[in-house]
């Protein structure tokens, strides 16, 4: 059981601790019903058998240091499926423990690999899985360094040994969630598809706004767990037939925190503050609570103006999201997820998409489809969590404002463009993922840029001429970007994240800008479809003094 550490925010944080701390490796059976049984969102309150929401536990820091050992092993983890799930984890737990730190805190990390060795390894290719079990460490969305033993993904720890990091934040880092999850190029989908990942929480401004401050907090990683028949993680191919796949699955597991279709329990008028990561490998999720609204706080650990009141929210992988949620009249109401993948990725709430504001007919259907199970189908709309409105309680409001992070991008030192392609054989046969059409080359000399100047990047998504719908996801590390136009149009209010879609179509495009500020050093921008990444889509930027 981890234990916090009195500060500013203690009295709050202690208290939206005292549920259910630490059980993400144990989930009741009950959660199962809740899973294969179809429930109609809006009716009259009912019994309910699905295990409230577990937290994960909580490390904190300690006079300005998080001092942690991190271990990488396999596990046997109890998600309320037929049986326990045999996975890669982060100390026997999916998701891994919550960091939480502030601004100016240095994580100190000892990263220790007990994962299997491979007994006969494939040769090694850039651009096929390889060293599966070899890992490392990634802070993603932190604005740290990327050199030495800070957020360096160009470490690599085989199994058996052990890495230490020390990250420091800077003072002025900004408050939101982020997260932590390996990236050693050739075995990162392997390892995030498993479950090891896991939220870091940064203090800062946002926390300090009555109404926030006020709002019971619920830290949700969203995670698609792909497994075998025996709810078991099965190896990669690096070389498969036209018939089998490079990550091969027969089901995925869609949980959060760990748990399958759990329930959050609130009384009418209450506000939550709901923190979700979408920690898929790959997966798009789109997200609509049953007659509710959801105000969006932040997107990607940056805060906005204002709440943003919308009907529903899409995650691409890597994506984090902060609302707080109302609760309605007394009742229950499904969390539902319309699932979309890098191929299909026409789903609610993404940008440009027909899509966009509407249900699709599959999930008005959803609630009807009495004994369908988890795993009935990898993109089927399903609920995910149920939130059971019933008793009173003192009435809570929403704000007005927030403390919004908007720095002024510095003058424009350069333009740049540039795309994520794929490359086939003259009969459609896949031959890598890359960039500019070139997959990932350790040996490449990286994409240089001055410390301290701001650039403009377009990103296209070149033709695919076997899959005319392929989508990506770009995420750069160490400094978000501002996107000022999507696929040719200039937003009129530009959006800051440091992970976003990239749309299906040929010829789709991003323009954004970024201030390469604070941190010299190497780093990586790659797509967030993490099979993409490690089948070559990802490139090496240098940050020069």
């Amino acid at each position: 059981m981890a234990g916090t550490t009195p500060d500013d925010f203690g009295r709050r944080r202690e208290s939206r601790r005292t549920v259910l701390e630490g059980a993400v490796s144990v989930v009741a059976g009950g959660a199962l019903a809740a899973v294969f049984g179809g429930r109609r969102g809006g009716q009259a309150a009912r019994a309910s058998t699905a295990v409230e929401l577990p937290q994960p536990k909580v490390r904190t820091s300690v006079n300005g240091q998080l001092a942690l050992t991190l271990t990488a092993m396999p596990g046997i983890v109890e998600m309320g499926a037929p049986r326990p799930v045999k996975t890669y984890t982060y100390d026997n737990a999916v998701p891994g423990y919550t960091w939480e730190v502030d601004p100016g805190d240095t994580i100190l990390v000892d990263l220790v690999n007990n994962l299997p060795e491979q007994v006969h390894p494939p040769p090694m290719r850039m651009d096929r899985p390889h060293e599966w079990t070899w890992t490392n460490l990634h802070t993603h969305g932190l604005h740290v360094s990327p050199a030495g033993i800070a957020d360096n993904v160009f470490l690599a720890v085989p199994p058996g040994e052990t890495q230490h990091y020390e990250i420091p934040l800077p003072a002025d880092h900004p408050g939101g969630i982020f997260w932590y999850h390996p990236h050693r190029h050739g075995g990162v989908t392997q390892q995030v598809r498993a479950g090891m990942a896991g939220m870091i929480v940064v203090r800062g401004d946002i926390d300090r706004v009555d109404e926030v401050r006020a709002a019971k907090e619920q830290i949700m990683v969203l995670q698609a767990i792909e497994l075998g028949d025996d709810f078991q993680l099965l190896e990669p191919i690096p070389n498969p037939t036209t018939e089998e796949a490079f990550f091969p699955r027969t089901q995925i597991l869609y949980t959060v925190n760990g748990a399958l279709a759990p329930k959050i329990t609130m009384y009418p008028g209450e506000v939550q503050r709901w923190r979700m990561v979408n920690a898929a490998e790959g997966k798009y999720m789109s997200l609509r609570l049953k007659d509710h609204d959801l105000n969006v706080l932040a997107w990607d650990g940056l805060t906005l103006a204002a709440p943003d009141t919308v009907e529903l929210v899409m995650l691409s992988a890597g994506n984090r999201v902060e609302l707080l949620v109302k609760a309605g009249k007394p009742g229950s109401y499904d969390l539902v997820l319309t699932p979309g993948s890098s191929q299909k990725p026409d789903i609610p709430g993404m940008p440009d998409s027909a899509s966009q504001a509407t249900p699709s007919a599959m999930e008005m259907a959803m609630p009807d489809m009495q004994g369908m199970p988890n795993v009935q189908g990898e993109l089927t709309p399903r609920p995910i969590l149920t939130v059971e409105v019933v008793g009173s309680g003192p009435a809570m409001s929403l704000p007005a404002s927030l403390p919004v992070w908007d720095p002024p991008i510095l003058p424009i030192r350069r333009y740049r463009r540039f795309a994520f392609t794929v490359e086939r054989t003259p009969a459609n046969e896949f031959v890598s993922f890359g960039i500019d059409n070139m997959p990932f080359d350790p040996n490449r000399p990286p994409v240089q840029v001055k410390l301290g100047t701001a650039e403009e990047w377009e990103l296209r998504n070149a033709l695919d001429t076997k899959l005319m719908a392929h989508a990506h996801v770009f995420h750069i590390h160490v400094n978000p970007f501002k996107i000022t136009k999507i696929n040719g149009r200039t937003l009129t209010t530009p959006l800051w994240r440091d992970t976003f879609v990239l749309t299906k179509s040929s010829g789709d495009s991003l323009t954004f800008q970024s201030n390469f500020v604070d941190f010299a050093g190497k780093f990586v921008d790659h797509c967030h479809v993490l099979s993409h990444e490690d089948l070559g889509m990802m490139e090496a930027v240098e940050v020069i003094p």
